[in-house]
């Protein structure tokens, strides 16, 4: 008895949807063709930001503290040229002895200078 109820509320449902399904789709073709002005399209490229390497710089928060000033691990008043000589030189380094040595290897040489010149520009408060 309870399967019976069940499969005809279920058809109803499935019947119910169907027809709304259906006479919705004519009113939504009407109304994108009736629409003169163009649909502007989301923009598939990144947009150039004010302050380059601040994404890829924002991995580097999760130990050296926001803008780079954490207790023992500040990066935030070296040189942006200091930062990339110690980049360069984790990358050439065993990536199990260090983490850094990890995530030195995962950046491009372009990357690395943009996150120094970042990081290098952030006051510590």
């Amino acid at each position: 008895m309870r399967r019976k109820l069940i499969r005809r509320i279920s058809v109803i449902g499935l019947s119910v949807l169907t027809l709304l399904q259906f006479s919705c789709k004519d009113e939504l073709v009407t109304t994108v063709e009736a629409e003169e002005t163009p649909v502007v399209q989301p923009q598939t490229k990144a947009a150039n930001i004010d302050l380059p390497g601040r994404l890829l710089a924002s991995n580097c928060f999760q130990c050296h503290g926001t803008n780079g000033y954490a207790g023992e691990l500040k990066i935030g008043e070296q040189s942006a040229s200091s930062i990339i000589s110690d980049m360069n030189e984790m990358r050439t380094k065993n990536p199990g002895e260090n983490i850094m040595n990890v995530h030195a290897r995962a950046y491009t040489p372009e990357e690395i200078k943009l996150i120094a010149n970042y990081i290098s520009q952030q006051s510590k408060y």
